[in-house]
């Protein structure tokens, strides 16, 4: 009993754990000027061209350049959040089996938290404060949420089926 305690705490722990680390992750993205920020964005979407280009042959101009840009930030947003909402509902699956209450506290919790980030943006010169990088961003924590349930619902009727076949 104390073993599987133990081993529960120990999940809950990593769990938390990285979901401190995507968290302040995203704190220190969102701490660099906007400057800073579009050059980060801005050698990404060269990347990116750079492989469209050699797969597709398109033509780099300027509207294209501003598009892919978007694309890669808002891409960005989305990313991080999902990794977010992943590692919440993770964290708080150590605490409870109850399908609704991971959804939703991981979800409040993650979603709330990009809330004050988008807040935090507006005082950081450059920046802002957007409700679209908001939505985008409790989207990723939607689906990184959903994922999240339905690998465990997996996992869970696949030991299930283990153990009716050793019976």
């Amino acid at each position: 009993m104390y073993k599987q305690l133990f081993k529960q705490k120990k999940w809950f722990f990593v769990w938390a754990a990285a979901s401190l680390i995507c968290m302040v992750a995203i704190f220190i993205f969102s701490s660099q000027n906007g400057e800073k920020s579009e050059n980060l964005s801005g050698s990404l979407s060269l990347g990116v061209f750079d492989v469209l280009q050699k797969g597709t042959g398109v033509s780099q101009t300027a509207s294209f350049m501003d598009i892919l840009n978007l694309l890669v930030r808002k891409t960005a947003h989305f990313l991080i959040y999902f990794i977010l909402g992943f590692c919440a509902a993770n964290t708080v699956r150590q605490v409870t089996d109850n399908i609704r209450r991971i959804f939703l506290i991981s979800l409040i919790w993650s979603s709330f938290y990009a809330a004050t980030d988008e807040w935090h943006q507006y005082f950081v010169p450059g920046r802002s404060c957007r409700w679209q990088d908001w939505l985008i961003d409790t989207t990723g924590v939607l689906i990184g949420v959903v994922v999240t349930l339905l690998i465990a619902r997996r996992v869970r009727n696949a030991k299930k089926r283990k153990e009716t076949e050793a019976i």
